[in-house]
């Protein structure tokens, strides 16, 4: 899956879930009225898990991933403020993952396991947030699949940067679907980057 497909395959995501989420809009915001908080001062933590496709090098292999957000801006107690002014601003996020992908001897054999840490900004717009973000992790990779040689074995760990995008849909007040498309680039690798697509949940408390 090529990078330019990835991108457009969430931009028309996102176009088409905007008329959804323009009808449900005024119900979400009755709802969090109801409930006496503007519905912005929750969500100090969310935890997501996804899955979907990782791109190496010549192929393409599934990818696992689980994340937990942490919230340090944004959504304080000014949020009803600005949210009845229509300026809700970026909420800022403190994001800890962990992900995995496994060769399946086709195109290679080995796994890369990461553990790493984003700086995510989010953008409210009713029913849907787009989000941004970067970060860094430790890549806990097979030599293998580091240099692109099956007679190789061990494991290496390596530095690795990403840079990220995608949109989340609330489902019910604390319960979003999200889709992903990343960027990852691998310290030492014959294929620095690994391009990334993914759909998942995420529960916010």
């Amino acid at each position: 899956m090529r990078s330019w497909t990835m991108a457009s395959a969430l931009a028309l995501t996102a176009l088409l879930s905007t008329g959804w989420a323009q009808a449900q809009t005024s119900d979400r915001d009755d709802r969090d009225n109801r409930d006496g908080e503007g519905g912005h001062n929750r969500d100090r933590f969310a935890l997501g898990v996804g899955v979907g496709l990782v791109e190496p090098s010549g192929g393409v292999e599934t990818y696992y991933t689980a994340a937990l957000r942490i919230r340090v801006s944004g959504r304080d107690e000014d949020a009803s403020r600005r949210h009845a002014s229509g300026d809700e601003g970026v909420t800022g996020y403190i994001e800890p993952e962990v992900g995995y992908w496994k060769a399946s001897g086709t195109h290679g054999k080995g796994q890369d396991t990461l553990l790493g840490v984003n700086l995510i900004g989010v953008v409210p717009f009713g029913s849907v947030d787009s989000f941004f973000g970067v970060g860094a992790a430790l890549h806990s990779i097979d030599k293998s699949l580091l240099e692109g040689n099956t007679t190789l074995s061990g494991t290496d760990s390596k530095f690795g940067a990403d840079a990220q995008f995608g949109i989340d849909i609330y489902i019910t007040r604390s319960l979003s679907a999200f889709g992903t498309g990343r960027f990852d680039l691998v310290q030492g690798a014959q294929s620095k980057v690994q391009s990334k697509v993914y759909l998942g949940l995420r529960a916010r408390f």
